[in-house]
């Protein structure tokens, strides 16, 4: 039973990796034509807290790239992390800002993806704050000074859940 619901979840991933290739652009009509519950990301912060490493899904061209990835912190409905900008992940960001990120405890219980749009961040207290709660940025950066570090967030345009209760898709807007 847990390895099909493990290969269940993993589809979810594929999937929401699917809709991060589309560029598609949500609207607020978009939005409310599909009738979602609105949610805000705060009441989901204790997954994205307690199980930081995470997956993001974008492009990468006409393909579609996974790769693992740290969560810094939220304010709002935005989720922060940092890259570095020698590195390929970078420059897909840039080009193709439609990401999903999901995170999951070891027990699969719930499965958080977040949908929405990468936006770069220069504000140094932010810089500074996504730096200071993420130990492998801090590690490999140092300080915000480093010119290779670049901060970003994902504005949540989507929240997704998936547990033994179902699948269930917010709004964030």
């Amino acid at each position: 039973m847990k390895t099909i619901k493990k290969i269940l979840i993993i589809i979810s991933c594929v999937l929401a990796a699917g809709c991060a290739a589309k560029p598609a652009v949500h609207t607020e009509s978009a939005v409310i034509n599909k009738n979602l519950e609105k949610k805000e990301l705060s009441e989901f912060i204790n997954i994205l807290e307690d199980y930081r490493n995470g997956v993001l899904a974008n492009r990468n061209g006409e393909s579609l790239r996974t790769q693992i990835i740290t969560f810094s912190f939220a304010e709002g409905n935005r989720a922060y992390f940092c890259t570095t900008s020698d590195k390929p992940m970078y420059a897909q960001l840039v080009d193709f800002p439609h990401v999903s990120y999901c995170t999951y405890p070891p027990d699969w219980e719930p499965v958080l993806s977040l949908n929405g749009t990468v936006v770069f961040i220069e504000d140094r207290d932010l810089k500074e704050r996504a730096l200071e709660t993420n130990y492998y940025a801090k590690k490999n950066f140092g300080s915000i000074d480093n010119p290779l570090l670049r901060v970003f967030c994902i504005d949540v345009d989507e929240i997704e859940t998936y547990s033994n209760e179902g699948a269930f898709v917010y709004s964030a807007r």
